[in-house]
């Protein structure tokens, strides 16, 4: 798997913008596309046999808990898993996601995740 951030010569900012836009309203961020980019630690992600899977980008809430966010192709499930499971190794500490979307949530599970509230998920660090 390969992964890129924006500031890579080999990341694709029109694929990832158009991915984004097309799940905007799944992702249910705030922020624009760019302003994405600019606040957060973005990562693109591709595999040899799927190609461009998807994004995911990571930022600390009010309360310095690190959060992580994404978006990807359909059918891409398992690439996902894999891409979450290999940023667990980026970050020293727990790791929130809050989903109401099934897919994600069976995904978040998949990867580590376990769920704590309300559409509000945590992976351990070093479980």
């Amino acid at each position: 798997m390969e992964v890129f951030t924006p500031l890579d010569k080999n990341f694709n900012y029109l694929e990832a913008k158009a991915l984004y836009k097309l799940n905007e309203s799944k992702v249910q961020d705030i922020s624009d596309f760019d302003k994405i980019l600019q606040t957060t630690l973005f990562y693109s992600f591709y595999t040899k046999d799927n190609g461009f899977v998807g994004c995911l980008y990571f930022y600390q809430d009010n309360e310095g808990k690190l959060f992580v966010n994404g978006f990807a192709n359909r059918k891409k499930h398992l690439a996902c898993i894999a891409a979450l499971r290999r940023s667990f190794n980026w970050f020293n500490c727990d790791i929130y996601a809050r989903t109401p979307h099934r897919a994600a949530a069976i995904c978040l599970l998949r990867a580590g995740f376990k769920k704590v509230g309300d559409k509000l998920y945590i992976k351990k660090k070093g479980e």
